[in-house]
């Protein structure tokens, strides 16, 4: 038995390592835990783990769909993001198809597009940051879909509502626009997009939106879109059943609505990213942020700089894999752990 030969070239996943004991800054993951209505969401749905879930995930369809405004046929609700990004990818891409991605940029897309055999076109950021511009002219008559990051997962820069308006009025309607908002919740930026708005005019756009991050629920696995009904029957085509645990689907729900642990990460997170951000930004270079991480220009090799780090006891992110080498990703940690993190960094003379 042979991997097929377009997928060869494919590393496997390698999971990071963290030191026993560590502070974790290294996934973009919520500092303050999970919500705590969604744990007890979780403990109320532990004694019927021997039942299986609904398959379509009808509540927290509902919920989702009631928070955003929408029907419930717009709702795709995924394992994570990453499935729902592999549901896209295999309804859509066919062998020769191509996709526009950025050169720096979240990985998956990249690997969910190739799972289906098709081919990449990288669009190169202009100064780390989107240039939609450059994405129009990349587009081909082979290009089936574009993925987007906003804020980009790993700079945490980002385009305004205008500047993707004028993208997708220029797009072919033929061509799928995949925006990835997983780190939306955080962006305060007053012209970021208001993605529902152009939900309603371009059905050619899908939103995606994720547990794992602000709502703290990035080990059950969460994730959905948003896009027109037609969309969404498509993407229901080649979906598993039961691809979202019972656990996970009332943890969720549970989540959308708890507004105090939504508004305590946010205003913390704001507080904390502009704290790391004037205190790196001394002496080295660090990216505007509207995420819940900074990227920083560490100006030497990003693996050892990871590698002290860690032996201090604290994980944070080298970007080498997104081809950024002298660049770090660094997750706004609570107040303490950021005291740790920059008592580590000055104390090994990083700045």
């Amino acid at each position: 038995m042979k991997l097929r030969e377009d997928l060869a070239d494919l590393p496997p996943y390698a999971a990071g390592k963290l030191k026993p004991g560590a502070i974790k800054l290294a996934s973009n993951e919520n500092p303050w835990g999970p919500s705590p209505l969604a744990i007890e969401a979780v403990k109320a749905h532990l004694d019927r783990s021997h039942i299986y879930p609904d398959g379509g995930a009808q509540a927290l369809k509902s919920a989702i769909a009631e928070h955003w405004s929408l029907l419930e046929t717009q709702i795709t609700v995924g394992n994570g993001s990453d499935e729902v990004l592999s549901l896209i990818a295999g309804a859509y891409i066919r062998p020769g198809d191509n996709a526009l991605i950025a050169n720096h940029t979240f990985s998956e897309y990249q690997f969910s597009v190739r799972l289906f055999g098709g081919t990449l076109k990288k669009v190169p950021l202009t100064d780390y940051t989107f240039d939609l511009e450059a994405f129009s002219k990349a587009v081909d008559e082979k290009t089936r879909i574009v993925f987007l990051c906003n804020p980009n997962n790993p700079t945490g820069t980002y385009f305004s509502h205008e500047a993707l308006e004028r993208f997708l009025e220029k797009l072919s309607p033929e061509i799928l626009v995949v925006l990835d908002e997983a780190y939306a919740h955080y962006a305060d930026a007053p012209d970021f997009p208001r993605s529902k708005d152009l939900l309603a005019r371009f059905a050619n756009l899908v939103v995606l939106r994720t547990f794992s991050k602000v709502y703290g629920l990035a080990a059950l696995r969460v994730g959905y879109a948003v896009s027109s009904s037609a969309i969404a029957r498509d993407l229901s085509v080649v979906r598993q059943p039961f691809n979202v645990g019972s656990l996970s689907q009332a943890a969720a729900q549970a989540a959308l609505g708890d507004e105090a642990f939504l508004t305590k990460s946010l205003e913390t997170n704001r507080t904390e990213r502009d704290r790391l951000t004037r205190e790196f930004g001394r002496s080295l270079r660090v990216l505007p942020s509207q995420a819940n991480f900074l990227a920083v220009h560490v100006k030497t090799d990003s693996a050892a700089v990871f590698q002290a780090l860690a032996e201090a006891g604290v994980t944070i992110r080298p970007l080498a894999s997104f081809g950024m080498p002298d660049w770090v990703r660094i997750t706004v940690g609570t107040p303490e752990q950021n005291d740790f993190l920059l008592k580590a960094w000055n104390q090994l003379g990083l700045s």
